[in-house]
């Protein structure tokens, strides 16, 4: 969006306005592609009936697939894969002129300091991307296929970003990248996130009140980085674990580099040493060769480690990935009734939490009106990462977007939270 405004050209306010529409995709799994190509197709309808100029298509889908792509949908008119995102004021003015460009190499692309960004979500929250691509090669994943090798970027870019990003307005960073945790094992020879966050934290003073670490590595959290947690009050108390399973077996065929006794004790050392740290994990139900002794082993583990946050997904069987054809493939209904099993656990550990916190007082940011109610603004806590946890609603519509205020807790659903300003 930065390098196309840099270019002359602005955003549309609508569908109907818009002269090329820009589709960035995701190609992860099988679901989020077909979530792809049915955008894809949505728009391909007003590029045929000559409503828009052109429709250009980015990213994992693109890299994955390449200009078959043209061949099934005729109606795109320029292809960007994930190593060329650098190329697209080329690729749309080329696109415009009638021409079909596909700029599709190598995965390499790692975002240079100084480069126009353009923020899409709310100004009050940004997501910090510290690196690109991945080198954990997990039996099920294609990530290292469609975004290359894990690569850094300098600590001190990613500062001047925050600091920039500070004096935007932005009251909450989301440190992100494919595994956080082996941030800077290419350009410092070690893991370097604890040393990013403390230098973010002190570039935090310039306004920024959160930051939050999302996509950590279990094999790769040690105690220099749960000091970091511990003592950096800027730091939330809240932390993304990528766990996947609970069994020995199922670990080992997943190419996991955690087992289950050292993902039990690291989540306990951090509890120990981060009171009322909040943990969120991504648990996967039906990898072939899976038993129901591995799932009872899988829901012993949610026991035992009681994430207060969980995603559950079915195992889905990606070409290309050294478990798309593995022996003893799940059936699609046992997986999917593992995931019910599993979120129920899931959920009922959730409801356990947040009704334990009727009664107290946190600190929200406020992040909009609700779609709910005129009424009641949308907020989150410490506790509720930006778009995949869970909601406090507040009963005070004069709350405005990024206003930070104390509120106390007076009823708990399953995963969200009603609160009064106090």
């Amino acid at each position: 969006m930065g390098l196309l405004r840099s270019a002359g050209m602005e955003p549309a306010s609508d569908r109907d306005s818009a002269d090329v529409v820009f589709i960035n995709t995701c190609a992860f799994i099988a679901d989020s592609a077909q979530e792809s190509v049915d955008t894809i197709l949505e728009f391909a309808r007003d590029r045929r009936d000559g409503r828009i100029g052109a429709l250009v298509v980015a990213g994992c889908l693109a890299q994955r697939y390449g200009s078959s792509l043209m061949e099934e949908i005729p109606e795109i008119d320029a292809l960007i894969g994930t190593g060329d995102c650098g190329r697209c004021v080329e690729a749309v003015q080329a696109a415009l002129r009638g021409e079909r460009p596909v700029f599709i190499g190598a995965p390499g692309f790692l975002a240079q300091e100084g480069g126009p960004r353009v923020i899409a979500t709310p100004k009050h929250l940004a997501y910090l991307k510290i690196a690109e691509g991945c080198a954990n090669r997990c039996s099920y994943c294609l990530i290292p296929s469609l975004r290359g090798p894990a690569r850094s970027r300098p600590v001190e870019a990613i500062v001047r970003e925050a600091r920039s990003l500070a004096s935007s307005g932005v009251r909450e960073l989301v440190v992100i990248a494919q595994d956080t945790t082996a941030y800077g094992c290419d350009l410092y020879g070690r893991p370097s996130l604890a040393r990013l966050l403390r230098e973010l934290a002190e570039a935090a003073a310039d306004g920024i009140e959160w930051i939050r670490v999302m996509y950590t590595y279990p094999s790769l959290i040690d105690d220099e980085l749960i000091d970091v947690f511990a003592g950096e009050e800027r730091i939330v108390k809240y932390l993304d674990i990528p766990m996947q399973h609970g069994s020995d077996r199922v670990l080992k065929m997943m190419s996991r580099r955690s087992s289950r006794a050292q993902m039990i004790q690291v989540c306990g050392r951090l509890r120990e040493r981060v009171p009322g740290l909040v943990l969120r994990t991504s648990l996967i139900v039906g990898f072939p060769g899976e038993t129901d002794e591995d799932f009872e082993e899988l829901l012993s583990f949610i026991d035992i480690v009681r994430p207060e946050r969980a995603g559950v997904f079915e195992f889905s069987a990606e070409e290309g990935t050294r478990a798309y054809d593995m022996p003893g493939q799940v059936p699609s209904e046992v997986a999917a009734g593992r995931r019910g099993i599993a979120m129920e656990a899931l959920a009922r550990i959730s409801r356990e939490f947040g009704e334990s916190r009727v009664g107290s007082v946190t600190r929200v940011l406020v992040d909009g009106p609700s779609d709910e109610s005129d009424l009641v603004v949308e907020a989150r806590s410490y506790a509720e990462a930006p778009e995949v946890d869970g909601k406090v609603y507040i009963g005070d519509a004069t709350l405005a977007a990024g206003e930070m205020v104390d509120v106390a807790i007076t009823d708990a659903g399953r995963y969200d939270l009603a609160a009064d300003r106090i």
